[in-house]
């Protein structure tokens, strides 16, 4: 697994006296304010019930615009991948699962305050308190106010973060800490429970099903507590900055530029959240052309040797992107340039599939993307302009059995404890759906029966289990 490069270049932190006319803020209040509601949600792709708090936790955010940061903060066994699944765990949220005493999943902290509704000694809750102990908070003053303000610079592809904080009011824990977390929107992934939770959140993808996680936590710019603001007084004044170089991925988990959100919060201690703030950063775009391909991908075949392939790329330019020359070989043969027109605003992205594209089949083939002349002008930064990605043709690599002729298919299913996990789809080239079954019942035989292939040796059999554990019996998977 790739590792990232996580590199925090500076921190700034200037305070000034009681007085008013000595800070000279720029853009953080300094009218008495209430809190704001941080909601730190723990939470993992194979927990059945966390698309419902993902749910509610979004309502509490749509019902309090301004007022409301949400932090998805995956940990806990359910958070931990099977193979082949994404890691959306980070360095920090293990400590973050232990001071909130999480005892079962999904479950949040709403600014790490202790409830009467928490769970045993910690400031975990079930979701459904989340929403009143939100108006608990939203109602109570806050003596420190907090603004933001974050840009991305492209071409040097750093996160660049201002924080500034004003205290209205004396607080009563003297050492507080500035927490700043970097956070991502539109994260493609796993996750048990969506169809019946949240199928609005499920999108195209790789995994049955695949998910849109939101306000994923990624990284923390302070470190795993925090910052020190040591014995704020009513009227100080404190400026933080922050630069970050952006990993390409976090736990080979990409990072996308335009999805990202800045969280900022003051805590006292590493304990009670007084309250924070969330932006997105400005995109400052230094080239007036530039066209960034950030993925390409390609379909595995069966048996035939044609195949669909597409390339998702980016405008990084300042001026919409109206043309493009997408120029594409498989395996070193002929290239061939298609041909692209739109309109896209700058940081905007867009997918171009190529149906059916012939090639000389080998067991494992190699697409090649190039990008060149976008609104027919020289692109202004190469180093982002290619892809590649790789496919099988599952017959030359030697995964389609021989010896299997046209004709019916029978499936035989003698189903585990956990029957409604368990799904299955006879597919062929080009996703076709020669038959499908399932869910069903705890510990029975199932026969199906009369699926026909229509082409010798040309479909997969795929068994799914939608926990990610496979078939269980007698405790042994």
């Amino acid at each position: 697994m790739k590792k990232s490069l996580l590199i925090l270049l500076v921190t700034i932190l200037v305070a000034c006296s009681t007085t008013k006319e000595c800070c000279a803020q720029t853009f953080v209040s300094t009218t008495p304010e209430n809190r704001n509601i941080v909601l730190e949600e723990f939470t993992g792709i194979h927990c059945t019930y966390c698309p419902d708090g993902h749910v509610i936790a979004q309502n509490l955010y749509n019902s309090n615009p301004g007022d409301v940061t949400l932090i998805n903060i995956h940990v806990g066994s359910y958070a931990s991948p099977s193979p082949g699944e994404p890691d959306f765990r980070t360095n920090f949220g293990t400590a973050i699962d232990a001071q909130a005493q999480v005892a079962g999943y999904p479950a949040g902290t709403v600014n790490r305050h202790q409830f009467a509704m928490s769970q045993g000694g910690g400031t975990a809750m079930s979701r459904s308190d989340w929403a009143t102990a939100g108006s608990y908070m939203l109602a109570d003053n806050s003596p420190v106010n907090i603004g933001i303000m974050s840009n991305v610079d492209v071409v040097a592809n750093t996160l660049n973060v201002v924080v500034e904080v004003y205290y209205t009011d004396s607080t009563v824990v003297l050492d507080n800490y500035l927490n700043v977390f970097v956070l991502q929107n539109n994260v493609a992934g796993p996750q048990i429970g969506a169809q019946s939770f949240n199928p609005s959140a499920i999108i195209a993808g790789p995994w049955n099903p695949t998910y849109n996680h939101n306000h994923m936590f990624r990284h923390s710019l302070t470190g795993q507590w925090g910052d020190m603001i040591s014995n704020p007084l009513p009227g100080s004044f404190y400026t933080f900055t922050y630069t970050w170089i952006l990993p390409t991925d976090i736990n080979g988990v990409s990072l996308y530029i335009t999805n990202l959100e800045v969280a900022a919060f003051v805590a006292e201690g590493n304990q009670e959240i007084i309250t924070g703030e969330v932006v997105a950063p400005l995109l400052l775009f230094s080239n007036q052309y530039d066209a960034n391909v950030t993925t390409s991908t390609a379909e595995d075949i069966i048996c035939i040797s044609t195949t669909n392939i597409d390339i998702t790329f980016r405008n990084y330019g300042s001026q919409p992107l109206t043309s493009l020359d997408l120029t594409y070989d498989i395996n070193g043969g002929t290239s061939t340039t298609y041909n692209w027109t739109g309109n896209l605003a700058s940081g905007a992205q867009e997918t171009v599939t190529i149906d059916s594209v012939a090639f000389i089949p080998q067991a494992n083939n190699t697409v090649t993307w190039l990008t060149t002349n976008p609104n027919g002008q020289v692109d202004q930064n190469t180093a982002n302009n290619s892809s590649t990605s790789i496919f099988k043709h599952l017959k030359l690599s030697g995964d389609v059995m021989p010896g299997i002729m046209a004709g019916t298919i029978d499936v035989a299913i003698f189903t585990d404890g956990y029957g409604s996990e368990t799904t299955w789809e006879i597919i062929g080239d080009y996703g076709w759906l020669y038959g499908s079954g399932g869910p069903y019942s705890n510990n029975t035989q199932y026969n199906e029966m009369g699926y026909v292939a229509i082409s010798p040796n040309c479909f997969e059999f795929k068994l799914y289990d939608s926990y990610g554990d496979g078939m269980m019996y007698n405790g042994v998977g």
